[in-house]
């Protein structure tokens, strides 16, 4: 996306909440139709909680090229990945299920895709340089969360 399209992008979201905005209880509304609908069950979203990228840089020395993406599920638990020179690792924290059995895609939009299962503890490492927008899934059992895409 250039500068232009993200301008543009931004002029017609201040036309509609100006002209057209959504109801006050639109998110209250959506929450409950899915929590009425039960697909909570089926579908999760990893919500990103925190970006390294959208901070200030650390003061350490270094080239200091690692980014830091902190997600968390409805469920409770959480996904920390980092992404640095040619590796992806990370831990999966407070879940309470058998860690053995659940797997971490690290996928792209323009179809790069890697998978790794946890070890006893919930790490996870993987060589791999994703580029563009990736975004990860957490896959245990029947169920899965998957996390909007981020860009690189």
């Amino acid at each position: 996306m250039t500068a232009d399209d993200a301008a543009l992008l931004e002029e017609l979201r201040e036309m509609w909440m100006a002209h057209d905005s959504p109801p006050a209880d639109l998110v209250a509304t959506m929450i409950a139709a899915v929590a009425a609908a039960g697909l909570d069950d089926e579908w999760e979203v990893l919500v990103l909680m925190r970006d390294s990228a959208d901070g200030p840089a650390a003061p350490v020395r270094g080239l200091g090229t690692s980014r830091i993406l902190y997600f968390t599920a409805a469920e409770g638990w959480s996904l920390d990945a980092e992404l640095d020179e040619g590796q992806v690792r990370g831990q999966l924290v407070d879940f309470d299920g058998d860690l053995g059995s659940v797997e971490v895609v690290v996928e792209t939009t323009d179809g790069q895709r890697w998978v790794t299962p946890l070890d006893e503890v919930g790490f996870f490492a993987l060589r791999a340089e994703p580029t563009g927008s990736l975004r990860f899934t957490v896959r245990h059992g029947d169920h899965a969360a998957s996390s909007r895409w981020v860009e690189l």
